[in-house]
């Protein structure tokens, strides 16, 4: 039976599946959930979920897919997950290693150079590989990427300001 550590909004689930001929049985901390899964396109389902239908579409994204990295886009929402073997999550605990699902609150610069485009405000929702910054560094724009899903709490740097490696370019809610 397959178990998985699953990780939405830094709240984490440990799942185990049991598969049926025409349904899915899964343990969710615990507690047995009844799911029949119908695949409607490429990556949209039609869930039933102990009698609760959710339409959604899980995307991965991008390079990060293998890392267990997805979005579930349902009723309106975009919601980050992460999917892990959860012996691995357990090993990686033990070990203490922190798993790649907590979101990081600042983003920072990754080099010396000059900030010569924001292309985020405060409170503007962003998606996982969106275009946030631009540094001239060593005369070549490096543009600098969401690493996750959020929402821009603060920009505390301005176009023109040179900034050192490590800086605090964007902070996240």
């Amino acid at each position: 039976m397959p178990r998985y550590t699953v990780t939405v909004r830094e709240r984490e689930y440990d799942i185990s599946l049991d598969y049926r001929a025409d349904h899915l049985e899964a343990t969710v901390n615990g507690e047995r959930r009844h799911i029949v899964a119908h695949k409607l396109r490429d990556t949209r389902w039609l869930l039933l979920i102990d009698n609760h239908s959710f339409e959604v579409d899980v995307r991965g994204n991008g390079s990060r897919t293998a890392t267990g990295e997805r979005t579930v886009f349902s009723r309106g929402r975009d919601i980050p997950v992460v999917i892990e073997d959860y012996t691995l999550s357990q090993m990686r605990r033990t070990a203490g290693f922190k798993g790649e699902v907590s979101r990081e609150s600042q983003f920072r610069a990754p080099m010396p150079g000059m900030v010569v485009q924001i292309r985020v405000q405060p409170g503007q929702e962003i998606k996982a590989g969106e275009p946030l910054v631009v540094i001239e560094a060593m005369k070549m724009e490096n543009v600098l990427k969401a690493r996750a899903a959020g929402t821009v709490k603060s920009v505390p740097v301005s176009i023109g300001q040179s900034v050192e490696k490590g800086d605090i370019l964007l902070e996240f809610e």
